[in-house]
């Protein structure tokens, strides 16, 4: 028997078809991926992930590259902007913030969102994303809303609200983040992360 081209055409469709229907993300209780995620960090607490920020306040816009590493809570996050070529390097930890960049020389305070909103010039809530970018709540008097697979869909806080967009399966790693956007009107701040990598403890 003998197969058409264009029969054998739909027959590849349909199987194609098929399989997307099956590669269905398992179905979880709301908060099961943050705990596996909270599992990960307690297990891997050096972490690296890149990414692109989009920033916009209603009328102008503008966009930042970042490499964000962290050591347990001591963080070092390199900012750039994609066109003009400024860049800053901001360390923080729970203690306080510092920031330095070729235009600023070095400033220090304790708050990190005060320091790159003062010299960056976005409102971009850098505390919270320490644990937005892991999937994680900041526990800061935050509503947490989950998808119908168990995923969070939003974290809204006293000012800031955070919607997950999309999440991809990292190699050798947990559901994570992808693309996710914060609002506080009228700043919009979108997130797209890429290149995560954790330190193994035993190495």
């Amino acid at each position: 028997m003998t197969i058409s081209r264009a029969t054998g055409v739909l027959v590849l469709a349909a199987l194609l078809l098929v399989l997307s229907g099956c590669a269905v993300r398992e179905q979880r209780p709301a908060g099961a991926w943050v705990e596996e995620r909270e599992d990960w960090f307690g297990l891997y607490s050096s972490w690296r992930v890149s990414g692109r920020l989009a920033l916009s306040d209603g009328q102008q816009g503008g966009q930042l590259s970042f490499d964000w590493r962290a050591e347990g809570d001591q963080h070092d996050v390199h900012l750039r902007t994609v066109a003009g070529g400024r860049q800053w390097r901001l360390l923080f930890n729970d203690q306080g913030a510092l920031l330095e960049g070729s235009e600023v020389g070095l400033v220090r305070g304790p708050d990190p969102d005060l320091l790159v909103a003062e010299v960056v010039g976005w409102p971009i809530p850098v505390r919270r994303l320490a644990f937005w970018l892991r999937g994680l709540n900041s526990s800061l008097g935050e509503e947490v809303t989950y998808a119908a697979d168990g995923t969070m869909t939003s974290i809204a806080g006293q000012d800031w609200v955070l919607e997950y967009q999309r999440y991809s399966q990292v190699a050798d790693g947990p559901l994570m983040p992808q693309r996710m956007q914060a609002r506080s009107a009228p700043y919009e701040v979108r997130i797209l992360l890429r290149g995560w990598r954790w330190i193994d403890p035993g190495a």
